[in-house]
């Protein structure tokens, strides 16, 4: 099934009638707490149960997510505005991370890292390595339909300034997760080639999805399927749309 465009737009202008009312009065912003830090959801680990400076291997298709220059809009709009614009640009992109059962491990500023897959996905959600990359690609390409028609359409609608452009990268491949700090103060980070690439490949697109040759030759095979994949000149690259 398919992404419920009406309904993510209903949440992400809900959330940005909140951040706006917060503004107008001028309160604080939201205070988020959870229990452990958002990378601390990476599939298959657990901070509690890892020790400092051992790591672990697992497979995961990586989906890497990043505004374009962002650092410039900011500067053109101003703060509130740009506080606003975020509400409503992280909120819609989380609501198709969701509806595709991703992972999300970290939120960089204007970017996301989300990933699928892993050991206890595939005991747990039946989501093995096909489905992983299949999520993950097909969450790429409604996230740019979501630009369009949510968070573009709620920041002309309310006047924050230019539309905004995404790039997004994906990638499937084996990811080394550790334990990095000291007791007080610890984190668990996911490292590898995959997701050097996935980021990599979202910097280089304005409003596509660029996948490595894995997800490509991995991709579920359907007579009729309405995804393609152009190949990117003088690259090990695809474009899917």
């Amino acid at each position: 099934m398919g992404i419920d465009v009406k309904k993510i737009y209903k949440t992400t202008w809900e959330h940005y009638l909140i951040a706006k009312k917060n503004v107008e009065e001028q309160r604080r912003m939201f205070e988020h707490s959870a229990v452990s830090a958002i990378s601390d959801v990476i599939p298959d680990f657990e901070a509690d149960k890892l020790e400092f400076g051992s790591y672990d291997k697992g497979n995961f298709a990586v989906l890497f997510v990043d505004m374009r220059d962002s650092t410039a809009r900011a500067q053109a709009i101003g703060a509130e505005k740009t506080f606003l614009t975020m509400h409503i640009y992280l909120t819609a992109l989380l609501e198709v991370v969701k509806h595709y059962h991703g992972k999300v491990i970290d939120i960089m500023g204007d970017g996301l890292m989300v990933f699928w897959g892993g050991r206890e996905a595939r005991e747990k959600e039946n989501m093995v390595k096909t489905i992983a990359i299949q999520n993950a690609g097909l969450c790429g390409r409604d996230m740019l339909i979501i630009r369009e028609q949510v968070i573009n359409e709620i920041i002309q609608k309310e006047n924050l300034g230019a539309n905004i452009n995404i790039g997004i990268g994906v990638t499937f491949d084996s990811v080394i997760v550790t334990k990095i700090g000291i007791p007080s103060a610890y984190d668990v980070k996911a490292f590898g080639d995959c997701i050097n690439v996935a980021s990599k490949y979202s910097n280089k697109v304005n409003n596509q999805v660029k996948v490595s040759r894995k997800v490509r030759e991995e991709w579920p095979k359907s007579k009729g399927g309405k995804i393609s994949f152009a190949p990117v000149q003088g690259e090990d690259a695809y474009i899917l749309s």
